[in-house]
């Protein structure tokens, strides 16, 4: 991809939701409406004016304007709010190798926002701990029980609320910050009336069973830029796992979230955001099925140790030849394999990479974003369009963690990826 690709942020779903009618349907109404209480008013009229004494008429005008004044009151403002809502659905990878006694996270080239930081959190784990989400891992697929499912969703969880955090926490410091990219960026910045700094451990504190946060990590910075008036709140993610989760919103119903984090402005909500409860893995290539886990392949080619790339590397062109042979084509090169070689050449590459004592782990988080704001139009409210823009700008740049993004960058330096629209 080019290096002015962050010029053209992923488009967030906005939605801006005002007072609007359709126009004729308007106009019948209030002619309709205004003329019928306008003759209620003037019979009304008449007959007070003619039947009750002059202080009860007073009375009765001093009551009728101040609950005039009232309704205008408290209907002005409403009227003149607008509600803006962004959201927007992303899924996140994280890369593992997984032995019989440990873990750790691939780093990825093109993808190292994520894998970086990841890597750096999970090597930072204790080692006991380590192999016990290795034996988890391998389970999953066979014998492990409702209990230890429950203990790794609660961990992925737990890795998907640092990351997250992590990633605001940078992303916001390069929003608010003194040397911000580019011209989009800096035009956020300007619009806040002023910007507060917050430890990092302070933010850590309010979640006590979430050992990444409270364990120091290469990559994140002590303190943390908001804009003024804006709080985070961080919930504890992992006890969900293992209980009661929330329903995001009701045309998901069987879907549930969990909350990550949430940034307050007052009423609003600046930005939320909320992970899937559950995951689920990138499908690997099979020694029966070489055409399979094309993603995979996409990610083991461009892992940056050079020992596993070159055994993916190497897998990938021996399933190239073997699916070559099965299509019935004649190989371009001369010197090409037969079928059965073919075949055994891609087993020994097979094994070496998918099949060994240590292989790979694709875990598939799923993440969104959403936030919402009420803006008075009548007020110039500065800080509540400052808090909005940095809001959706923040959200516009995590969502540079999905999946999506990566293949799309891929695909522009040439490489092959699954069909899919960029």
């Amino acid at each position: 991809m080019s290096d002015d690709w962050r010029n053209t942020l992923p488009t967030l779903r906005e939605e801006t939701r005002a007072a609007q009618g359709r126009a004729l349907e308007l106009l019948a109404s209030a002619v309709v409406i205004s003329t019928l209480l306008s003759l209620a008013i003037n019979l009304s009229s008449s007959l007070i004016a003619n039947t009750l004494p002059t202080p009860v008429q007073i009375a009765l005008i001093a009551i009728a304007a101040s609950l005039g004044l009232l309704a205008i009151i408290i209907l002005l403002p409403r009227i003149s709010t607008t509600v803006k809502e962004f959201e927007e659905d992303i899924e996140i990878l994280v890369p593992l190798m997984v032995s019989p006694n440990d873990i750790s996270v691939l780093r990825v080239r093109y993808y190292d926002d994520v894998t970086e930081l990841a890597h750096a959190a999970i090597t930072r784990m204790p080692a006991e701990q380590r192999k016990e989400i290795a034996h988890m891992l391998l389970a999953q697929h066979g014998d492990a029980d409702s209990a230890e499912r429950a203990k790794l969703t609660a961990f992925l969880l737990d890795l998907t609320q640092f990351l997250m955090v992590g990633r605001l926490v940078r992303e916001s410091r390069s929003l608010l910050g003194p040397h911000a990219a580019y011209h989009k960026l800096r035009s956020v910045a300007r619009q806040q009336s002023a910007v507060t700094a917050v430890e990092w451990r302070s933010l850590a504190a309010q979640v006590e069973t979430n050992t990444f946060l409270h364990q120091r990590t290469q990559g994140i910075p002590e303190k943390v830029l908001l804009p003024d008036g804006v709080s985070l709140m961080l919930p504890e993610v992992a006890p969900t796992a293992f209980g009661k989760v929330h329903r995001q919103r009701a045309e998901t119903p069987g879907i549930a979230y969990v909350p990550l984090l949430e940034a307050r402005s007052r009423r609003d909500v600046a930005l939320r955001i909320s992970a899937m409860a559950g995951f689920s893995e990138h499908g690997l290539p099979t020694l029966g099925g070489p055409e399979k886990g094309f993603t995979a392949r996409c990610v083991m080619r461009n892992v940056r140790d050079e020992r596993i790339r070159g055994l993916a590397k190497a897998e990938e062109h021996a399933a190239g030849e073997v699916a070559t042979h099965r299509r019935g084509k004649k190989p371009e090169k001369p010197e090409a394999t037969d079928a059965a070689d073919a075949t055994t050449a891609y087993a020994a590459a097979f094994a070496k990479v998918y099949d060994a004592g240590t292989k790979p782990h694709l875990i598939r988080l799923f993440v969104r974003f959403d936030g919402m704001f009420r803006i008075r139009l009548l007020l110039s409210d500065r800080r509540q369009r400052g808090r909005y823009a940095w809001g959706a700008a923040l959200s516009r740049l995590l969502a540079e963690s999905d999946i999506e993004v990566f293949l799309a960058t891929l695909h522009e330096n040439g490489q092959k990826t699954p069909r899919r629209t960029f």
